[in-house]
Order: C-alpha cells, then structure tokens, then sequence
C-alpha cells in the first residue's frame, strides 16, 4: 500500500513538471525579440558613420531584436514619432538629435555611446524581456490622429546632427536635389548623343540599307523597312531599360549597381580610348563575328518581320557597345531622386540614341550612295571611339563619386 502511495504521488509530481519544462523549452526556442527603434535622418553624417555597425548589430541579434527605422526628415509622422519617444524617455534637449536608439526602458545617442553600449543593453533587454515605454506601432497605426507635440531638440555637434526640420536645412536638400537632376540629365543627354553615333548600330544600318538598295526597292519600301529596324531597336532598348530599373528598384540596390557599373564604365572608357589611338589591334567593344551571320539572315529576307527580329538580335549584340553605357544610366535613373522623372529620361535617352540612325536613313533614302556613307563611318570610327572612350570616363567617375561632385555644385 505504501509503495502505490509512493508511486502515485511520484507520477503526480512528473506530470507537473513536464509541461513546465516544456513550457520553458518552448520559451527558450521562441523567445520575444527585443524591439529597438532607431531615429536618424538620410543627410546627417553621424547617421552615415554609425549605418555599418547599425547593419552588423542587425546581422548578428537578428533571432533576438526587431530593429526598426525612421527618417525623421522624410515624413512629419516620423519626427512626431520621435518627439513621442523624446518625451516620453524624459530626453533632454542636448541629446535630442539624430542617430538615436531607443530600447527597453533606456535610450543610446550619438556614435559613440551606441557603438559602445548597444550590445549591453540588448543583452539586458533580452535577458529582462523589457519593452519599450512607448509603442511606436499603435502611434503609427492612429495616424495622423494623435496628439502633435512640439518638441525643440538640439542644435547639433559633434555627435549628433539636429532633429529640426529648418528652413535652411530643406533648401540645401532641395538644392542637392535639383543639382542632381540637372547633372543627370546633362550627362544622360550627352552620353546619349555619343552613343547614338557607336559604330556598331549605324553599321548594321547601313548593311540594311545597302541590301535593299541592291534590290532596287522604292523609296518608300526603304523608309518603311528602314523604320521598323529602327523601330525594333528602340522598342528592345526601352523595354529592357523599363525592366532592369524595376528590378533595380524592387531590390533597392540603385547604390550597389551605380558603383559596379562605374567600374565597369570606367573600365571600358580606357578600352575605347585604347582601341581608337590603336585601330589596327583588337577590337574588344564590338558586336562578336560570330553573332553576325544571325541577324544577317534575317536582314537578307528584307520582310517587316525578319528586319524586326533582326533589330531585336542586333540590339542584345550590341551589348559590348553599348551595354556597359546603358547600365550606367540605367542605375542613375534608378536612384531616390529622379524616380519621378526616371522614365521620361529614359525615353530621351533612347530617343537620342535612333535618332541619327533615322537621319541616315533618310539621307540613304533620297540617293546619298550608300558606299560613301560606309566609308565615312569607317574614317570616323576612332575619333567616334575616343569619344565615347572620354564620356565613359566621365561617366564612370560621376557614378563612383556623385555625391561629392553634386556637393562641389550645391550652393
């Protein structure tokens, strides 16, 4: 009898602990991250010096921390959000500022005291489950029907940059702006004006034209078919362009890309200046022989869909020319500050670009001989190369460093 007693009280005691046990397992393999909030603003340079430890403290808690962001100077909800969060955290004017961080019961300002104290209190917030005093989502969530406050934070200094919308602050950010638009499209235009005159488009050109004058085909079966190569070119270019800035964009890697594609540019700029001081060497940039036989036999049926087909081939093989120009651009119009007018300049661009192949055309249409256009182009097929060569060049730098350079012209 006193063995069952025994046992029965033993099992009642097991069946109490397992569920604890396993609710403490469940805890440990699901625990409630940490929510941090992180206040900084696009234009101030301690938010630029402490974004990669920002990123590292991200990476290396990312089981553990929900780290969320707000520009205080992109939208009023986000700087009423951090008056909120000042306010509440009882922060003084002084360290009212941007970078600032915001976590459990306490709050981290300027570089240094984020960098060497971030990791202690996410450690402590973690360990205690603390939250935070104010919850930013149901503040977002209210919005724009909250309480506003006016909250003055500080004037700035070494380690922090002032949380104030001023007037002087959103002239300069205005300034740099529309100093980036009118760069953009300065070099967008002039970098298209010399891509327009590339040797490989006007080539495959004139190879069209000289095949359909040997047929003896009217005026008007010239200009007609002449078009929809043209045509084909322009629609291929314009497409692929719309499709690498939207994927540039989904993935926001606008940055990323710009500096590849500056390297590469730049690269390519010393290629072309190479190959016209050295015509007779190899030529890199140009459309593979290999390809040629291709489209050249679509370019011989000389029907509108064999010619258009061959415009959409002569387009993807004419990559070593023109592709690394292309991407270059195609990063610049991907950017923050010109996706309003992004596709409208790149329409100019392409525009640009077929323009001249349409000059010719009409040129070749009303009996210029056609063997004397080709001999025109091959005369200035490297003084063309050197152009390009110094345009990639300029290219290449101003993707690399635009945000200095448009500083140097923000006044």
């Amino acid at each position: 009898m006193k063995m069952k007693l025994i046992f029965f009280i033993s099992v009642f005691f097991i069946s109490l602990l397992f569920p604890y046990n396993n609710r403490i397992s469940a805890q440990e393999e699901n625990p409630e991250k940490v929510r941090i909030i992180y206040f900084y603003a696009e234009n101030c340079s301690n938010c630029e010096i402490i974004e990669p430890f920002i990123e590292e403290i991200t990476k290396e808690y990312d089981n553990k921390i929900e780290f969320i962001k707000h520009d205080v100077r992109k939208k009023e909800e986000c700087r009423q959000l951090f008056f909120h969060f000042a306010s509440t955290y009882n922060v003084p004017a002084e360290d009212a500022k941007t970078p600032i961080i915001f976590i459990g019961k306490d709050y981290l300002f300027g570089v240094s005291n984020i960098k060497n104290n971030l990791k202690e209190k996410i450690d402590i917030a973690t360990k205690n489950n603390e939250s935070l005093l104010f919850d930013c989502h149901e503040f977002l969530d209210a919005w724009p029907n909250v309480d506003k406050i006016d909250f003055v934070g500080g004037d700035g200094g070494d380690d922090g940059c002032s949380i104030n919308l001023d007037t002087q602050c959103i002239i300069e950010e205005n300034n740099r702006i529309d100093q980036n638009r009118k760069l953009s499209l300065t070099l967008i235009i002039t970098t298209a004006i010399i891509d327009s005159i590339n040797p490989c488009a006007i080539a495959v050109l004139i190879f069209l034209l000289g095949i359909l004058l040997s047929l003896k085909s009217s005026r008007k079966k010239i200009i007609k078919i002449g078009l929809v190569y043209i045509g084909a070119v322009f629609i291929t270019y314009y497409l692929a362009g719309l499709g690498i800035i939207r994927i540039i964009t989904q993935f926001d890697i606008a940055k990323e890309i710009a500096i590849f594609a500056g390297v590469i540019v730049l690269f390519a700029g010393f290629i072309e200046i190479k190959e016209g001081i050295y015509p007779d060497g190899k030529q890199i940039l140009r459309i593979p022989e290999k390809s040629k036989p291709i489209f050249t036999s679509f370019l011989k049926k000389g029907t509108i869909p064999s010619v258009f087909i061959a415009g959409v081939l002569v387009s993807a093989f004419e990559l070593p020319c023109t592709g690394q120009v292309y991407l270059g651009i195609l990063s610049m119009l991907s950017q923050e500050s010109l996706k309003t007018e992004g596709y409208a300049y790149l329409f100019i661009y392409n525009l640009i670009f077929v323009l001249p192949l349409v000059i010719i055309l009409l040129i070749a249409a009303w009996g210029f001989n056609i063997k004397r256009m080709e001999k025109m182009r091959k005369k200035t097929r490297m003084t063309v190369k050197l152009l390009m060569g110094l345009v990639m060049i300029l290219l290449g730098l101003f993707l690399l460093y635009q945000d200095q350079i448009i500083k140097m012209f923000v006044i």
